[in-house]
């Protein structure tokens, strides 16, 4: 019974100790988290920098001692001690998934369980070289045959690919520039086209049709799509690809309906941003809106762009509420500059080329992307010496004031810009602030009707005029009595809202991860009577009684902004 008991332990302790250094080495995306939570703000503090690492290595070689000194002393007092260490960890782990981790579960699962499958192969070859030949395993041929045969259907699998080519992300339009962007992938390496009133665009580079692509983006000019009002979307599964011959598999294709933006009526549209993965509440909030010119989603669709999915989540989400029927603006977020797949995110999105600050014309809209990358200075530890985010601003300067010469925008009667992180709001962190002063005043020369923002979790309403500029702001009373906040707003001249809240009220406290509602701000163009009417939407359909949070001022559920004074009013 004492043996049974000490060995049940024995096992536990590996199990746990196992867990534990795969689990620490599969939390990578919470690593400077973890770091910065004990205490770490950047420096040579080597140890505090790379604990997780360390962690997960002190596991492992817990997991050896464990081995090495049964053979040698044979002591169950070890085990217990190893067991006692490796429950303590464990609790950490919980701990830390609760302080945040929990918002990067859906990328820490899959690192752990590839890690898990890792270490299965090494004990399977342990056991095959070490094990197996002094077992009677080694006479059994139903064993044998079982092996080989398993074995040659892996190689098989890997070798070839016998899937049917389909469209596994469905078409979504963005806008850049005088151009749609018709986006889509499939689940084979194959050349794709667009179909628009008997012309066809392909997914082509210089000169030739691409042929090992998965996702594919194919630039129409606007006027083409908006006067056929319907587009075909082709791919054929590139089979093989010699030098003077190859074998394309059948035509897939898909038609689709098109409305292009008309502002006889005004101009709606919606706004999202930080979704971070909850597309259920974000598509529940889009499903009220009845009549909707354009979407724009204003970054961190995701956390972390990781994997060919990641990368097509926005695409995700815009299909589910355009189903690609109507234009989509796109402005990349922060999180969206994070892991493998992030430097490809322009072949998946809205992009100028690689760049994801442009321009964008709507009949009668004219409109601005703008990209500030990462949401702390370059010198910041987290990106290890990685980010050269001031030559980006730099070239976005350059843009606005090449805007600003060419004055493309006085022949539209709607000014929309859109950020991930907020132009006029400088937080408590103060990151940014001479290039956002320098992007205001340049904004300020261009009648921006409206700058549309997100990245803070929260809705935020900056009202122009409202409070004085580069002082320390003070909360609204009623959001947070006698508090101060360390940051401050530049002197801007234009309406500028946050849409980054989940939850259902402006106040409610929710995580990221599996929120239950996701906030949107639907706006309604009137450019006859020069207004614009807003209000914001929850996954109820409910429209949120919103606040300015700096200033004595509740805006209700629905409010006004003058398109001429800029003054907003409550409806």
């Amino acid at each position: 019974m004492k043996n049974t008991v000490f060995r049940i332990i024995r096992i536990v302790g590996t199990i746990l100790a196992f867990f534990n250094a795969l689990m620490f080495f599969a939390m990578r995306p919470c690593w400077s988290g973890i770091s910065s939570t004990l205490g770490y703000k950047g420096g040579d503090n080597v140890i505090l920098y790379n604990l997780p690492i360390f962690i997960c290595i002190l596991f492992f070689v817990i997991l050896l001692a464990d081995i090495i000194l049964k053979k040698i002393f044979n002591k169950n007092w070890m085990h217990i001690m190893f067991l006692s260490i490796s429950f303590v960890f464990f609790v950490v782990v919980l701990v830390i998934i609760k302080m945040g981790a929990i918002d990067y579960m859906r990328f820490i699962w899959p690192n752990f369980f590839t890690s898990v499958g890792l270490v299965a192969v090494v004990f399977f070859l342990y056991f095959l070289l070490f094990i197996y030949p002094n077992t009677t395993l080694k006479e059994n041929k139903i064993f044998k045959y079982s092996m080989v045969v398993a074995s040659s259907l892996a190689l098989v699998l890997v070798l070839c690919n016998f899937s049917v080519n389909r469209i596994t992300y469905e078409p979504v339009v963005y806008a850049v520039e005088d151009k749609y962007q018709v986006v889509f992938s499939t689940n084979s390496e194959a050349t794709a086209w667009v179909e628009v009133n008997g012309e066809e665009f392909t997914d082509s580079y210089n000169g030739t049709n691409k042929t090992f692509e998965k996702v594919h983006k194919i630039e129409i000019p606007m006027e083409k799509l908006d006067v056929a009002k319907k587009y075909t979307v082709h791919t054929r599964r590139t089979i093989y690809a010699g030098p003077f011959g190859g074998w394309l598999g059948k035509d897939i294709s898909k038609t689709i309906n098109f409305k292009p933006v008309d502002t006889t009526d005004g101009i709606q549209y919606l706004s999202l941003s930080d979704i971070h993965m909850n597309i259920k509440p974000a598509v529940k909030t889009a499903s009220f809106i009845e009549n909707m010119d354009f979407l724009v989603l204003a970054g961190d669709m995701i956390s972390v762009v990781d994997t060919f999915s990641d990368a097509n989540f926005t695409n995700l989400i815009a299909y589910n509420i355009t189903k690609g029927e109507y234009p989509v603006v796109y402005a990349r977020g922060n999180h969206e500059v994070k892991g493998r797949y992030a430097s490809q995110l322009h072949k998946f999105v809205g992009a100028k080329g690689e760049s994801f600050y442009y321009n964008f014309y709507f009949n009668n809209v004219y409109g601005l992307v703008l990209d500030l990358g990462e949401d702390h200075d370059d010198g910041w530890w987290e990106y290890y010496g990685t980010a050269y985010y001031d030559e980006y601003h730099d070239a976005q300067v350059k843009f606005l004031e090449e805007e600003l010469a060419k004055r493309d925008f006085d022949h539209y009667d709607y000014h929309l810009a859109v950020c991930h992180i907020p132009m006029v709001f400088v937080n408590n962190r103060k990151n940014h602030e001479t290039i956002k002063a320098q992007m205001t005043s340049l904004l300020n020369q261009m009648d921006i009707d409206m700058m549309i923002c997100g990245h803070q979790h929260q809705i935020m309403i900056f009202e122009p005029g409202l409070i004085t500029p580069n002082t320390e702001l003070k909360y609204n009373q009623e959001f947070k009595k006698d508090k101060k906040y360390k940051g401050y707003l530049t002197d801007f001249n234009f309406p500028t809202l946050m849409v980054s809240k989940p939850g259902f009220t402006f106040s409610d406290d929710t995580t990221l991860t599996n929120a239950k509602s996701q906030i949107g701000m639907f706006t309604d163009v009137n450019l006859i009577l020069n207004k614009e009417t807003v209000y914001y939407l929850n996954s109820k359909g409910e429209k949120v009684d919103v606040m300015n949070m700096f200033y004595d001022k509740n805006y209700g559920t629905e409010f006004e902004i003058n398109l001429i004074t800029k003054a907003f009013t409550n409806k």
